[in-house]
């Protein structure tokens, strides 16, 4: 029987037999018992725009131990392995105000020159799983006393559960030359932060 040229499969061999190609519309399948082996020394290589999938309930397993998808999502988004970013507050208006999504510690360094006393900074959404140190340092030259120095800390789409279990409106990290501040935030669900721990001049405000 003569070859049938009008029929094209999706999936093929490469002119030369050295690549199999999935066109648009193919996939390469495994079946429940099959698997597929990457040799050592070889690659798996997702080029640029491709988009790796993992549904829900599927199983992973990295250097024999095993998690699922949701576990995987908590540990990116936690960002453990992030650097901190420290930058000097220039003006009350702060140039970074809102909380940047990939960072573990994030220190906000008073300025004398730009007399800074009082600024804002804004926690926005966030996924269940994160954490973060945010820290207000005060001046090294001695220019602030007291509580001069104050960055107050407010929401915009989230809420921030208080060390004491209450909801609050917001909180004031107040430091001086003499007295730094460090909170520890998580987020034990979807868009909501808590205090876990604080250390310094920390004035939590609750809803009224």
């Amino acid at each position: 029987m003569a070859q049938d040229e009008s029929y094209q499969t999706t999936v093929y061999f490469q002119q030369g037999g050295n690549k199999l190609v999935a066109g648009s519309g193919g996939a390469f399948a495994v079946e429940s018992g099959g698997s597929m082996q990457v040799a050592d020394s070889a690659a798996l290589i997702l080029a640029s725009g491709a988009t790796l999938s993992i549904v829900t309930g599927a199983s992973i397993a990295l250097a024999g131990t095993g998690f699922s998808p949701e576990e995987l999502t908590r540990l990116i988004v936690s960002n453990q392995l992030m650097d901190s970013n420290q930058f000097a507050a220039a003006a009350a208006n702060l140039s970074i105000s809102n909380l940047p999504k990939n960072l573990l510690v994030y220190m906000i360094t008073a300025s004398a020159a730009a007399n800074v006393v009082d600024a804002s900074f804004w926690l926005t959404s966030v996924s269940a799983g994160r954490e973060v140190w945010l820290g207000l340092v005060g001046d090294s030259t001695g220019t602030f006393t007291n509580a001069l120095t104050t960055c107050r800390v407010s929401t915009s789409g989230c809420i921030i559960i208080g060390s004491d279990g209450t909801y609050l409106s917001r909180f004031d990290m107040n430091a001086s030359v003499g007295s730094d501040v460090m909170v520890h935030l998580i987020s034990p669900f979807e868009d909501v932060w808590a205090i876990a721990t604080a250390r310094g001049d920390v004035d939590e405000r609750p809803n009224a």
